[in-house]
């Protein structure tokens, strides 16, 4: 596509340099999109040359991106063709269709005329009538949606003027003001805050219930009117993430450039809270916002049960062509042997083809609309009926029924939940309450429970640590009252959108170390001694924030004090460690990683907090590299990250927190009924190691005595050197083939080769030399024995990319299966492998977004309303509120509706096959003249 030009007051399609562009005014503003590399300008005009303006008035009018938004799929005029078009898609629409076509053939016709169109005509009105009440619901929907009124900026009376939502438009400037709806996806430019923030309401869009704090873009935070200024802001074409945004925004009067991401940007749908009012510039409307994108209906699943049906449906087929041939060759037969007696035979009186083939033909034909309910007209609309009353028991079931009722997004895989031979569950949320609990730290090699354990006298340690907490984060403090947050005995309330950093910050806030302040630019710590007597406030610059996310696992900030510059990191270990200076105390070392141990062996989540001082010269080198990458628009995400593995390192340990995640209640019982039913649990989580294995021994998931762990990380060396073996060295791709064959095929496990390090929980040391492990191995495989597979995260990568479907053979003879520091994309790569290795059907059940992935990959996707918002719900197939909810769903609900399901399928061919045969069988007295025994009523 080429550049996108606007003039004021036209609506054209320009055609410029190599592509047709469309170009959006609002109230005679120069405002342009681009869709290949999507531009908004606001006040200004891009670079092209003057001639191409000359093609503006040889263009037709077009119509630009309006907010209004139109999810029905008809209107009065195309409804009847419209749904009839999309009914006749449907092969067994058109063979019934066809057949009473041919019924009206006189040669061939067997039943009334009238009588032949009941049936089909029945199917389709009801079809019809179930999707136009559908469709007037999202009528009425749009239309409140699109008539709700906001506040638009008018260039002319340069005032903020009211408008309907569906009048807006791509480049409008809005104003929302607290307890109004966001109408489209607007930029945030300017705030009644004094902070350059806001916070928003997102629970109907991700369900997540706490506040999300909005920044202004570093560039309008010094603009008294943002609206009268002119810049061009150029980011990602609509989409549907909500959870990514990238942009970059040049003002006219600069030449630098500033980025902006989903921290500047308020989503559809969002619910302004706290703050009086904002504006903000729309930069994607109606359709093209990324909830309404996002809203979009994922491919529908089939159950097994449908293959078998269209297995029975052939088969029906293959014999009612058989009947069909056979009674006319018969017919043929009798036809040229008596035919001269049997004139007063109406198909025979009647018959105009005097040749073999035709009378043969026509014969064949009236006996398919004679014979044609071997194949089951009413089997599938039965079946929908079915289904749909079985979902409405389902969700009408008290013991599904806790907070919330079980919500049945999908009624075509009922019968399947009767199936399920595999679980795939996530940990945290799911399995676990995903209410976190803070216990301990680790600082210094001691650990402390509350401010008064710490000690009297300055320690640095001490403050670095409990400063990585109240100021590591994206949680922000919510003000009820202002003045109340200099008392010293007030107790903050922090919102944010990851329950680990609000509990973090709130437990450095009861150490004495409390967040009072954020905005785009500063955070204020008040540190308050351990008699509350005493009070220090120090404004933090921010400098830089790198983020947490999945490929990470840990997040860092930069800010600057007192004429220093810190960098504060806390994450994951298996990311911190490596990473440390070598001018740390390596004995706190070994303390910190014991402590990590124990803290694991209780079941606790655990994140490493470490620091470095950074020089200014360091910094500025560093940052220029990270604005280049925060300015990309082509994958920005992995250019930050390869900036920041450059700053986050040289660290110093400060220390270790420890957090709980209590089981929720019931997961004990249902695991261990589900695994009595025959079902193996798989558990995936980006938790490590120990604590996914003490989780799942407290929730009954590992109660045998053999765990095999498949682990390379038996040496601190061999972390990195291992996967760059595997990736660059053919022997070593050779030798991990064979390792993989050795495991699948020998039953010794001393006679496995080592380069992916099996060993067996607790005797370790014996695993390679002792026959009796020998002779175990070979009992797990005879006799079946109960058996826990544990792999890691690294583990899985080398596995998933060269012996996938080995491994899950493998994995799938143990009675239950651990993965752990997985992410995403592994979660969803282990259930499609999954379902092409098994038979049986797959259920992956999961509360966040990290779980989408495998549960739309699954047969059947299990959402668990969480903490963690709504997007897994969106993408499942159920929504429960707890995990045992899936002892009722499958072994109660599952099993009779499978039964129930077959038992229909079955009677409908036995009762259509019995009708056949009983008019094939009266063929034999009439002499296969075509004609029914029946009356067509």
């Amino acid at each position: 596509m080429g550049n996108f030009v606007v003039v004021p007051s036209f609506h054209r399609r320009v055609k410029i340099l190599n592509g047709d562009v469309d170009e959006i005014s609002i109230n005679s503003q120069p405002t342009a999109v681009e869709c290949k590399n999507y531009r908004v300008y606001y006040n200004a005009i891009s670079n092209i040359e003057s001639s191409l303006w000359l093609d503006i008035k040889n263009r037709k009018k077009h119509k630009s991106q309006t907010n209004r938004i139109q999810t029905t799929r008809y209107n009065i005029l195309t409804f009847i063709p419209k749904n009839l078009f999309e009914q006749f898609h449907r092969v067994a629409n058109i063979y019934f269709a066809t057949l009473i076509a041919l019924n009206w053939v006189p040669v061939i016709n067997a039943v009334s005329k009238t009588v032949a169109f009941i049936p089909l005509t029945v199917i389709l009105v009801i079809t019809a009538i179930k999707d136009l009440v559908e469709d007037l619901k999202r009528w009425r929907s749009d239309v409140n949606i699109n008539k709700q009124i906001t506040e638009v900026y008018d260039k002319t009376s340069r005032t903020f003027i009211q408008c309907k939502w569906q009048d807006l438009s791509v480049g409008s400037i809005v104003r929302v003001h607290v307890g109004q709806t966001v109408p489209a996806d607007i930029l945030l430019i300017s705030s009644t805050s004094c902070e350059g923030t806001c916070y928003l309401d997102t629970a109907a869009i991700d369900g997540e219930t706490n506040l999300k704090q909005k920044i202004i873009p570093s560039c309008f935070l010094n603009l008294s009117k943002p609206e009268e200024t002119s810049f061009e802001l150029q980011c990602d074409p609509p989409n549907e993430d909500i959870y990514h945004f990238h942009g970059r925004i040049t003002l006219s009067s600069e030449t630098k450039i500033y980025p902006c991401d989903n921290n500047n940007i308020l989503l559809r749908g969002c619910v302004l809270r706290i703050t009086d009012y904002v504006d903000g510039i729309i930069v994607y409307a109606g359709n093209q916002t990324k909830v309404i994108k996002s809203s979009k209906k994922t491919s529908s699943k089939h159950s097994r049960i449908e293959k078998y049906i269209n297995r029975d449906v052939l088969f029906s087929s293959v014999t009612l062509l058989f009947l069909c041939l056979l009674g006319a060759g018969l017919s043929l037969r009798l036809e040229r042997s008596f035919g001269d007696k049997w004139i007063y035979v109406p198909f025979i009186l009647d018959n105009p083809f005097q040749n073999a083939a035709g009378h043969f033909f026509a014969s064949a034909l009236r006996f398919l609309i004679l014979f044609q309910v071997m194949v089951p007209i009413a089997l599938y609309v039965s079946l929908d009926i079915v289904r749909v009353l079985q979902m409405y028991r389902i969700g009408r079931d008290k013991n599904l029924k806790y907070e919330h009722p079980i919500s049945c997004r999908t009624f075509t895989i009922n019968e399947d939940l009767g199936q399920i031979g595999y679980i795939f569950s996530d940990k945290t949320g799911t399995i676990t309450q995903n209410k976190l609990i803070f216990r301990t730290v680790s600082i210094g090699g001691l650990q402390y429970s509350n401010r008064f354990e710490l000690p009297k006298e300055h320690d640095p340690l001490v403050h670095h640590f409990l400063t990585t907490l109240a100021i590591c984060n994206t949680s922000f403090m919510v003000h009820e009252q202002r003045e109340l947050m200099y008392r010293l005995d007030y107790q903050p309330r922090y919102e944010g959108d990851n329950a680990d950093d609000l509990v973090l910050c709130q437990a450095a806030s009861d150490f004495g170390v409390r967040m009072i302040s954020r905005s785009a630019k500063t955070i204020v710590v008040r540190y308050i001694n351990s008699t509350d007597t005493q009070k220090e406030d120090i404004e933090y610059e921010i400098l830089c924030l790198l983020p947490f996310d999945s490929s990470r696992r840990r997040m860092s900030i930069i800010v600057r004090a007192n004429n220093k510059i810190y960098l504060y990191i806390k994450g994951a270990e298996t990311y911190i460690l490596p990473n440390l200076s070598d001018a740390n105390d390596w004995n706190l070392k070994a303390i910190t990683e014991q402590h990590s141990i124990e803290f694991a062996d209780q079941g606790y989540r655990s994140l490493l907090v470490a620091y470095r001082e950074i020089s200014l010269e360091d910094f500025e080198t560093w940052f220029e590299r990270y604005q280049n990458a925060a300015n990309s628009l082509d994958n920005r995400e992995e250019a930050i990250a390869e900036a920041a593995n450059g700053i986050e390192v040289n660290l110093m340990l400060a220390g270790l927190t420890a957090v709980e995640d209590k089981l929720q209640d019931g997961v004990p019982k249902a695991i261990a009924t589900l695994r009595c039913a025959g079902i193996k649990i798989w558990l995936l989580t980006g938790d490590k190691q120990a604590t996914a294995l003490s989780t799942a021994q407290a929730a009954s998931l590992i109660n045998m005595t053999k765990t095999v762990n498949i682990d390379n990380d038996t040496s601190s060396q061999n972390d990195a050197s291992t996967v760059t073996t595997w990736d660059f060295s053919e022997t070593a791709q050779a030798q991990l083939k064979q390792r993989t064959h050795m495991i699948y095929y020998s039953s010794k496990l001393n006679e496995i080769d080592q380069p992916l390090d099996i060993q067996h929980q607790a005797i370790i040391d014996e695993i390679r030399t002792s026959e009796t492990i020998a002779r175990i191995s070979e009992d797990i495989i005879a006799q079946k024995l109960p058996v826990c597979l544990v792999v890691t995260g690294d583990d899985l990568v080398l596995i998933l990319r060269y012996r996938r479907k080995e491994f899950i053979r493998v994995a799938g003879q143990c009675q239950s299966v651990i993965f752990c520091r997985v992410s995403a994309t592994q979660k969803r790569e282990l259930v499609t492998t999954a379902k092409s290795v098994f038979k049986h059907r797959i259920l992956a059940i999961g509360d966040g977004a990290n779980d989408v992935g495998m549960i739309r990959q699954s047969h059947c996707g299990v959402a668990v309303y969480g903490r963690e918002g709504s997007q897994a719900v969106a993408a499942g197939d159920f929504a429960v509120d707890r995990f045992e909810c899936l002892l009722y769903l499958l072994l109660v609900h599952g099993a009779w509706c499978f039964t129930r399901t077959s038992e229909l399928i079955l009677y409908t061919f036995m009762h259509n096959c019995q009708f056949v045969f009983v008019i094939f069988y009266y063929q034999l007295f009439n002499g296969y003249s075509g004609i029914a025994c029946l009356h067509s009523m």
